[in-house]
């Protein structure tokens, strides 16, 4: 989730299912409706402000400790990529909070956290911009208000780099952004620091992780299938869509997986229509990346669990597992609505660190940060259905899913993402 924000008034669904082309070649593939490029530099993109077939079961930590699972390791350069695996299961620094230690009262607004009485503006990323998450970022609010005392203001995006160089530039004191997003706010501006994230579903960050996950349409499948399971060999020359180029899960982390992949000198060439994949698009959202592959624009494409799933059904396998089949719900909004039914399954997937909620500590003083967290820690958020949804609404838009009583909010540093720093 990253300077310099234009603001202008657009609709608030932010996720659109026009394809977004890199902009290294002409992609005659695309919708004649596609988006232009945003700007790396966020000069010419819109942000809106208002008030408001795997066999046996494996966990997350033994999906991440299984290297012949993870072939990103030799990219990283980290044996066995053991940098990410002790971030999902050493609670060290300041990660280790004790979610029991919270009594399930919620902390109320300090004299002097409410002192600064000035709004903190909170930019969301695009996935999390659309209409349907509306009641989620006025949660956010609520819950900034009742923690500081401060009113807070949403920024919505269009496109991940308007939300980081919102954070690092100061135009926003708060954001919820993902681990490289974070990654690059804070190397742009040492001032953002990462202060808490979703736990895993016994309260910890033990396997405080989601899902990368590299996906073809079903109906190709098996032309990846390699005896029981899958390759990404047929990947080259293909036409590919990732989310962004800043984003974690829909980038940094399947791009890492195929540069392993294939022996490649960077993953810039991914990016480069022609060089590796015969074409390259930018969904602009992990839902647009989806779009994009089962539109037909793409022929494979990068997107993550958390910001789809809700769309989907799980029809045959183990989720987020490869071999694993998704169909597109038939009550699925908008950028969904023309795919409704059709089927992708995953090829590949990769375990990835937990988004952070981040401060600008510039813009942010010391009291209303201390009182967010301890706030935004407590049973008060954990317990909004708007901000951790109820794991059986399958129709829930939220942040989270609360797959346990125990899942929760949880203290972060900066520290805990130096794992995805090390994937250069």
């Amino acid at each position: 989730m990253e300077r310099s924000t234009r603001q202008s008034t657009t609709s608030s669904h932010a996720t659109n299912p026009a394809t977004t082309p890199n902009p290294t070649a002409t992609n005659p593939t695309a919708n004649p409706a596609s988006l232009e490029l945003p700007d790396t530099h966020a000069s010419n993109a819109s942000a809106r402000t208002d008030n408001s077939t795997h066999s046996g079961a494996i966990g997350r930590r033994q999906f991440l400790a299984g290297s012949a699972g993870l072939a990103i390791a030799g990219f990283v350069g980290l044996a066995g990529l053991g940098g990410l695996l002790a971030a999902c299961s050493d609670t060290g620094g300041s990660a280790n909070a004790d979610p029991g230690a919270d009594d399930g009262a919620a902390p109320a607004a300090t004299d002097t956290a409410a002192a600064d009485t000035s709004p903190i503006t909170f930019v969301f990323l695009p996935d999390a911009s659309s209409a349907d998450m509306s009641a989620s970022r006025e949660a956010v609010s609520e819950g900034i208000k009742a923690a500081s005392g401060r009113d807070a203001e949403i920024m919505t995006t269009t496109d991940y780099n308007v939300a980081i160089e919102a954070l690092a530039s100061g135009s926003a004191g708060m954001a919820l952004l993902g681990a490289e997003g974070y990654v690059q706010a804070n190397r742009k501006n040492p001032s953002v620091q990462a202060c808490f994230t979703n736990s895993d579903e016994n309260g910890t960050l033990d396997e405080a992780c989601y899902y990368s996950r590299i996906c073809v349409r079903t109906e190709d499948a098996e032309a990846y299938k390699q005896g029981s399971s899958y390759t990404l060999t047929p990947l080259e020359g293909k036409s590919f869509s990732f989310v962004s180029a800043t984003s974690t899960s829909g980038f940094k982390v399947p791009s890492a997986k195929i540069v392993a992949e294939f022996g490649l000198e960077s993953n810039e060439l991914l990016l480069e229509n022609g060089s590796f994949f015969s074409s390259v698009l930018l969904g602009g959202s992990h839902q647009g990346s989806v779009v994009n592959l089962l539109n037909g624009d793409a022929d494979a494409a990068a997107f993550d669990d958390i910001d789809v799933d809700m769309y989907l059904t799980l029809i045959s396998g183990e989720k987020n597992m490869p071999g694993a089949v998704y169909a597109v719900r038939d009550d699925a909004d908008e950028p969904f609505t023309d795919v409704h039914g059709k089927q992708f399954t995953i090829i590949a997937s990769t375990p990835v660190l937990n988004a952070p909620f981040c401060f600008n500590e510039d813009v942010v003083d010391q009291a209303s940060r201390d009182a967010i967290v301890a706030y935004f820690c407590s049973e008060a958020i954990a317990g909004d259905e708007r901000i951790f949804s109820d794991p059986s609404d399958e129709s829930a838009h939220a942040l989270f899913v609360r797959d346990t009583p125990e899942t929760c909010l949880l203290p972060v540093d900066d520290a805990w993402y130096e794992p995805i720093r090390k994937m250069g």
